[in-house]
This record gives structure tokens, C-alpha cells and sequence, in this order.
């Protein structure tokens, strides 16, 4: 049995002192393509940051993922 891919988004972490005591804040972009390669998404990353003024500290693949349901009958 295989896991069916639903949906992935990315997380970046962006670090900057503007951002209060933390120093850092994230936002979560949806609807990343299935062929997304990690290369790519710490590039989009790095150059959000770079517009924002900030370091880009993390950046974190989120699956959503479907279970296949075996009939019990």
C-alpha cells in the first residue's frame, strides 16, 4: 500500500530583529509543484529574504499525504 501525495507547501523562517523578541518569522506558501526540488525552494527562499531585507533561517517541505483505505467487507 502507498501513501498518495495530496498536497505539499514550504515554510521559511526568516530571521531579522524587526520581528520582536523572537527574531524570526514564518509564512507557509501553498501549492508547491510535486517536481519542486529542494535546490529551488531554498533559492525562492533566499530570494524572498533578500526583498525583505532578512536571512532566511529554515525552510521546511510540508506533505499532506492519503492513506489508501483496505474495504473491510
Amino acid at each position: 500500500m502507498n501513501f498518495e501525495l495530496l498536497e505539499q507547501s514550504i515554510q521559511y523562517t526568516f530571521n531579522n530583529g524587526k520581528y520582536g523578541e523572537d527574531g524570526f518569522k514564518k509564512r507557509i506558501f501553498k501549492n508547491v509543484k510535486r517536481d519542486a526540488t529542494a535546490d529551488g525552494l531554498a533559492k525562492v527562499g533566499s530570494a524572498i529574504a533578500s526583498l525583505q531585507d532578512d536571512a532566511l533561517g529554515a525552510a521546511t517541505l510540508i506533505q499532506k499525504q492519503g492513506i489508501p483505505l483496505v474495504d473491510q467487507a
